[in-house]
């Protein structure tokens, strides 16, 4: 038997769905973005793209020897997996902390600026 709510809908209740940005799943977020050097970049919508789009960019970076890919792609390959790998995240977030504590002037720059 399943519970029926006791009164009638409220507003918030009836609302709720696929738009309302509290009821999506993380695995299809819409607003999945990466934030390096306090700029916030716009990621694919889907973790099959981010996945793609990240291993496509380690990838590029193993051809360092052509002009434009270079090892510079690495780290964002990586930035890019973390955003979906918990693992990835943590060790991300650990660099920045070391970063920041080594480097305190380099943190401050890397801060997003206030409005």
């Amino acid at each position: 038997m399943i519970a029926q709510p006791a009164g009638p809908m409220t507003g918030a209740m009836a609302t709720a769905g696929p738009t309302d940005p509290q009821s999506a799943s993380p695995a299809r977020r819409p607003g999945a973005t990466a934030v390096v050097f306090g700029r916030r970049y716009r990621l694919p919508g889907t973790p099959f793209r981010r996945r793609a789009l990240g291993w496509s960019f380690i990838a590029g970076g193993m051809f360092s020897f052509l002009p434009v890919l270079g090892p510079w792609m690495f780290p964002v390959g990586f930035v890019i997996l973390s955003v979906d790998s918990a693992r990835m995240r943590r060790s991300r977030r650990r660099l920045t902390i070391t970063i920041g504590r080594r480097w305190p002037r380099l943190n401050a720059a890397m801060q997003p600026k206030r409005r």
